[in-house]
């Protein structure tokens, strides 16, 4: 390959990058944007919870992280010294908003397993291991790597990171593995509450049903996101590298806060019905049953009932409001 080919090819990987940077962050923009209104109705109207302080957490901290990625990437400032730092920035804020996401979806199979503490041990000793090989790799690799800005024209300056390990994609196959376990506790929670004769909208299986269906199509996405990763951080040159992180940083967030956000329009309904149907006369509201969870009941039509199982999820879920 000469040597125009090789500048023509670097500045394509450079556009790429950045454009992958750009397009990443439009995707957390314009999610804050269009459900800036459920956040205000539904987290910031509410008490403090764990699952508050998770949205907040997971919502904003990568949101932080994809202005200072954007920046780190544009700018034309920044001296080696400092780029260098942004590497080790970049990769930790990967892991760590990665991580948010995944203690959220633990929660909310925890709610799904009616708050069984096996189910919480198994996820919680796996998502230990697999975070602790996660930051094992990222650590031995970005505490050799060097960077350098580089500029190929007057207004293309880009810093090029060098040394990086081949063995680099292993990062990925811990979190990948994790990812299949909490995908197969949300299919199988899902075989077992379908299979049930009772309709699932007749009852608190209503509220197992968002989460399971958020929770599979969370698993779905980011599986495909990760093994994206992990195939261009084994195949693709590497100054292509950069490419695909920013969007798992992106649907992580999304798909964890678009979880939280689901689980409580769900709740807020089931208030709003429980209010209306307080307002019925009595000779309308003789065929319905109250059942109460902690400060609050919930209403069924008709003979159904709640079984063990349903309240179960209906107190975890609410526990977490």
């Amino acid at each position: 390959m000469s040597i125009v080919d090789l500048f023509s090819s670097a500045i394509q990987d450079i556009q790429s990058t950045r454009y992958a940077q750009l397009a990443s962050g439009t995707i957390i923009l314009y999610d804050h944007l269009v459900t800036i209104d459920e956040e205000v109705e539904l987290i910031w109207s509410s008490s403090w919870s764990w699952g508050k302080g998770l949205f907040i957490l997971n919502r904003y901290y990568a949101l932080i992280s994809v202005i200072v990625n954007t920046y780190g990437l544009f700018s034309p400032h920044l001296t080696s010294f400092v780029r260098l730092h942004f590497f080790r920035w970049q990769g930790w804020t990967g892991l760590i908003a990665c991580m948010i996401a995944e203690v959220i979806l633990q929660m909310r199979l925890y709610a799904m397993y009616s708050l069984n503490k096996k189910i919480l041990l198994l996820m919680g000793g796996c998502f230990i291991i697999a975070t602790s090989a996660c930051a094992t790799v990222m650590g031995t690799v970005l505490s050799k790597i060097s960077a350098a800005a580089v500029q190929l024209t007057p207004e293309i300056i880009f810093c090029v990171p060098s040394d990086v390990s081949t063995h680099f994609f292993a990062f990925w196959i811990p979190m990948l593995a994790f990812e299949t376990l909490l995908c197969g506790l949300a299919i199988f929670k899902g075989y077992q509450t379908f299979k049930s004769s009772s309709s699932p909208f007749l009852s608190g299986k209503h509220l197992v049903s968002i989460l399971i269906r958020d929770s599979i199509l969370y698993f779905l996405v980011m599986f495909a996101t990760y093994l994206t990763n992990l195939l261009v951080w084994i195949t693709a040159r590497q100054t292509l590298l950069e490419i695909p992180i920013g969007f798992s940083v992106a649907l992580s967030c999304v798909m964890g806060n678009r979880i939280i956000l689901n689980v409580r329009e769900v709740n807020r309904e089931m208030e709003h019905a429980r209010s209306t149907s307080q307002k019925l006369p009595s000779h309308l509201s003789s065929t319905r049953e109250t059942y109460s969870t902690r400060s609050r009941s919930i209403v069924i039509p008709g003979e159904s009932t709640l079984s063990q199982f349903e309240m179960a999820q209906l107190r975890a879920i609410r526990a977490d409001r």
